[in-house]
C-alpha cells in the first residue's frame, strides 16, 4: 500500500519552520556603514568593560547604549586600520597582556575563572579584547603621534609604565576624539531603538 505524499511546498515549509525554531535570532543594534553590530555584541562589550573595571554588571538601557557608542568608535577605527594597513599585535602579546592582567588582579586561577563565569565571559573573550586594546593603542600612536620618538612597541611600553606625559595623552585623546567625530559625520550610523529599551 502506498502512503499519500506530502505536497512539496508543505514539506519545504515544515523544514523551514523547523530550522527557524532551532536558530537563535540576534537582533541588529547598530548599523555602521555596511557593518552590523548585534545586540549580543553590545552585551559582550558591557560585560567585558564591567569585568575589566571590576564593576557590578550593568545591562541597563543606558549601559547598553554607551557600549554601542564604543562599538561604533571601534568599528570606525577597524575600518581605518584595514585601509591604512596598520600592524596588528601578535597572539603572544595578547597572551602576555592576559597573564599580566591576571597577576595584577586575581591571585589564584580559581578567582579568575569564577570572575569570568560571573560575567559570562571566557578567557578567549578577554584575550581578544585585550588584543584589540593593544591594537588600538598602536593605531592611535601611529595615527596621532605625540612627537615622542619610538616604535609602536616602545609607545605601548611607555603607556604601561606611565612614562607618557599627561599632556601627550591629552593631545592624542583630543586628536582621536576629533577624528572620530569627523569620521562619524561621513559614515551612516543607525541605532535601532528596540535594542536599547
Amino acid at each position: 500500500m502506498r502512503l499519500p505524499s506530502i505536497p512539496r511546498r508543505l514539506g519545504i515549509s515544515a523544514v523551514m519552520i523547523g530550522l527557524c525554531a532551532a536558530a537563535v535570532v540576534d537582533r541588529i543594534a547598530v548599523v555602521v556603514g555596511k557593518t552590523v553590530i548585534t545586540e549580543s555584541e553590545v552585551l559582550q562589550e558591557v560585560r567585558l568593560t564591567d569585568f575589566l573595571n571590576r564593576r557590578p554588571l550593568d545591562v541597563s538601557p543606558a549601559a547598553r547604549r554607551a557600549a554601542a557608542e564604543r562599538l561604533v568608535d571601534q568599528q570606525l577605527i577597524r575600518t581605518e586600520m584595514a585601509t591604512g594597513h596598520y600592524p596588528a599585535p601578535s597572539d603572544d602579546e595578547a597572551a602576555d597582556m592576559l597573564r599580566n592582567f591576571r597577576q595584577e588582579n586575581y591571585p589564584s586561577d580559581a578567582q579568575f575563572h569564577e570572575a569570568l563565569k560571573k560575567y559570562s565571559l571566557t578567557e578567549d573573550d578577554l584575550k581578544k579584547h585585550l588584543l584589540w586594546q593593544l591594537a588600538t593603542l598602536r593605531f592611535t600612536d601611529l595615527r596621532f603621534p605625540t612627537g615622542v620618538p619610538g616604535t609602536p612597541e616602545q609607545a605601548a611600553d611607555r603607556l604601561k609604565s606611565g612614562a607618557t606625559s599627561d599632556a601627550d595623552t591629552d593631545d592624542v585623546d583630543g586628536k582621536l576624539e576629533a577624528w572620530l567625530k569627523e569620521t562619524r559625520k561621513g559614515t551612516r550610523v543607525q541605532f535601532k531603538p528596540g535594542a536599547f529599551q
